[in-house]
């Protein structure tokens, strides 16, 4: 299903600059409803979104982003204190010399880690039998391929030494590569398994959250519209024209490291080595974006190589990625190789807002969708799916929250040690007394949901 990589394209672009946003904009799009390309901040192709007048929803989104734009420095600087101070906690405990917390050290956690500190893998799963294609096969030497994806999404977040430590010493794999993603095998020789892992949305930056909450889009041929923020964080080298942003081979550049470039560089080479091998793609948040996006850029360039030797992708926590055209493109090249979690009110999965004609973001593949303690159902999208429009679910997410909070309390005795919460992960918890939809959020609930879930539909894939 691949595309012609040199075929004619129009060059079709919407896109929104944060840094230009006034606050008087945003009233004089409420107040004056002028067309948003009539705006300073809005860099437009000419396309029919031209003269599209904003809602309220709209205002609210570029309100979002202008506020993220604002705090971006503090809030940086406020999570390097906060990571630096439970690293200077946990490393001093005990009777023992000072010890300064290093970033780049194996030992040093980020907050997601604090919020979940688990490196091993879990044997058991309860999901495994509603999806064939996560069972272990052939010569997967058993491997709980649900719950490695959700840890691998879980432990891309940290730093590279970190991440090594675990996947080699706790998970007794070969990892390949770390960048905006990192790679891994099961074997150093005639591996069966490859898992390439995203970096998704991280808590202090406040780039990345205005990257997801962003309306902007690009014209990618056969693709469709495809958010604008993800394509330039795999590597998108032109931000008005998808075939100079993408074309087919580049030169590489130490100095502008494109990751899809080089983790596809990386695949190649590992399917060089490891000639009967499959591959995985997931990732957490922002990660599991780019590994929707991924293997469709593979198709675009006819790298039927990689994809033939692709076995699924798996993510948790995904925002929206394109339009109808991208779901139909994504959904018919994987087919049920696509699979995504959502867990209860999670925010992420419910941006960039699906509201035509400006926004038109969809989801691809079915979704499992948590309603409950670990309840899970297969939806093809999820209750309250544009989160603040529909006012009705406000009593219940706010219910749902108390009940996690509820629940941390005691989950280590009724599900096992392995699964009790420490200090942090209940102070995290306390945020969704505020916004749900942040909690829900957190890389824990999605581990906890393939070792724990039980599902109602008997029939998955």
């Amino acid at each position: 299903m691949g595309a012609e990589a040199d075929a004619p394209l129009p060059t079709e672009y919407f896109i929104i600059r944060p840094k230009k946003i006034r606050l008087i904009d945003i009233l004089s799009l409420l107040i004056l409803r002028k067309s948003l390309s009539s705006y300073k901040f809005v860099e437009t192709s000419g396309t029919d979104k031209d003269g599209l007048r904003a809602d309220w929803v709209t205002a609210l989104t570029l309100l979002i982003m202008k506020v993220l734009d604002k705090i971006k420095v503090p809030l940086k600087w406020t999570g390097i204190i906060v990571e630096f101070l439970f690293n200077l906690l946990a490393l001093n405990g005990g009777v023992r010399k000072l010890v300064i917390p290093k970033r780049d050290s194996a030992d040093f956690r980020s907050v997601i880690a604090f919020v979940d500190a688990r490196q091993d893998l879990y044997k058991n799963n309860s999901l495994l039998h509603y999806f064939p294609l996560m069972e272990p096969q052939g010569g997967f030497d058993g491997i709980n391929l649900l719950d490695l994806t959700a840890m691998a999404a879980k432990i891309v977040y940290e730093n590279p030494a970190y991440i090594e430590n675990t996947v080699t010493n706790h998970w007794k794999f070969l990892e390949e590569k770390t960048t905006q993603a990192f790679i891994f095998c099961n074997k150093a020789e005639d591996a069966d398994l490859i898992v390439l892992s995203f970096r998704g949305t991280e808590p202090f930056n406040a780039e990345d959250w205005s990257t997801d909450v962003n309306l902007s889009t690009l014209l990618a041929g056969k693709l469709g519209l495809l958010h604008l923020g993800f394509l330039k964080a795999i590597g998108l080298q032109n931000e008005t024209n998808f075939i100079l942003g993408f074309p087919n081979e580049i030169e590489m550049n130490a100095d502008k490291p494109f990751a899809y470039y080089i983790l596809r560089q990386e695949l190649r080479n590992l399917l060089a080595k490891h000639k009967n091998a499959k591959i995985i793609v997931t990732g957490h948040s922002l990660g599991g974006a780019l590994s929707a996006v991924f293997p469709a850029l593979l198709s675009y360039h006819n790298q039927n190589d990689i994809l033939n030797s692709m076995h699924s992708v798996m993510n948790y926590g995904q925002p929206r990625v394109g339009d109808a055209i991208f779901k139909s493109y994504v959904n018919v090249l994987m087919r049920v190789k696509y699979q995504r979690m959502v867990y209860r009110y999670d925010i992420v999965p419910r941006i960039p807002f699906d509201l035509p004609p400006l926004s038109n973001f969809k989801h691809c593949g079915k979704c499992i969708y948590f309603d409950g303690w670990y309840k899970g159902k297969l939806v093809d999208e999820v209750p309250n799916p544009n989160y603040f429009l529909e006012p009705q679910y406000a009593p219940r997410m706010y219910l749902s929250a108390w009940g996690d909070l509820f629940r941390a309390f005691f989950i280590g005795y009724t599900a096992g040690k392995d699964f009790k919460e420490g200090t942090v992960s209940i102070l995290f918890r306390l945020t969704g007394l505020v916004l749900p939809g942040i909690a829900c959020h957190s890389p824990r609930d999605y581990v906890n949901s393939v070792r724990l879930a039980k599902i109602e539909n008997t029939l998955f894939v």
